[in-house]
């Protein structure tokens, strides 16, 4: 037991379990923050990650693949909720509230083969104010570029699609009671078909 600051001058980069400037062979219990300075690393497989007084929520290492996020909470609708945010105060037209990007930066052949090949983003349609958020999906894909965006869900549930649509199924089904319209392009005009 000591009382204090307990100082070490010395700056030995730490890189497995046995060296390091400060070491221990048990565990290490800290009752307040702790402030990291450089790299973080969880040494062994299928490492896990605890949040909460109860530990509700882990962040699971799955070997050689990634990640599992999961909530211990066992009631009925009880789901994981993963939410981006972000910490701008005034969203304007066109801002990007959130991302999601998919690239493979270490593809040898360089070049568009580095670049983001997809994603998925929320992107603002207006300001936001006290009684709008209005935001559409934006979804990317990339040919020979940085992913732009192929497809589009406005916040009125429009779709907008850039390329073709192709329906495998035998139907398309329109919600309405009223009597629906396909509008058919010609090359010069549309047509409307009754549906």
């Amino acid at each position: 037991t000591a009382s204090g600051i307990v100082k070490t001058d010395d700056t030995t980069e730490a890189t497995s379990t046995t060296d390091g400037s400060l070491q221990t062979d048990g565990g290490l219990s800290v009752a307040k923050d702790a402030v990291i300075g450089d790299d973080l690393k969880l040494l062994s497989d299928s490492a896990v990650l605890s949040f909460g007084a109860d530990s509700d929520v882990t962040v699971t290492h799955d070997p050689d693949d990634g990640l599992f996020f999961k909530s211990a909470a066992t009631g009925d609708d009880n789901p994981f909720l993963l939410t981006l945010q972000t910490g701008e105060t005034d969203i304007a037209a066109n801002d990007i509230l959130g991302a999601i990007n998919f690239q493979a930066p270490d593809e040898g052949t360089g070049t568009d083969a580095i670049l983001v090949a997809a994603g998925i983003e929320a992107v603002s349609e207006g300001d936001f104010s006290s009684s709008s958020n209005a935001t559409k999906l934006s979804f990317k894909t990339g040919v020979s570029e940085a992913a732009s965006e192929k497809m589009s869900l406005s916040s009125g549930g429009d779709l907008t699609i850039s390329g073709d649509l192709t329906v495998s199924g035998d139907d398309i089904t329109m919600g309405t009671n009223t009597a629906g319209h396909l509008l058919i392009a010609d090359g010069t005009n549309f047509n409307s078909v009754a549906a």
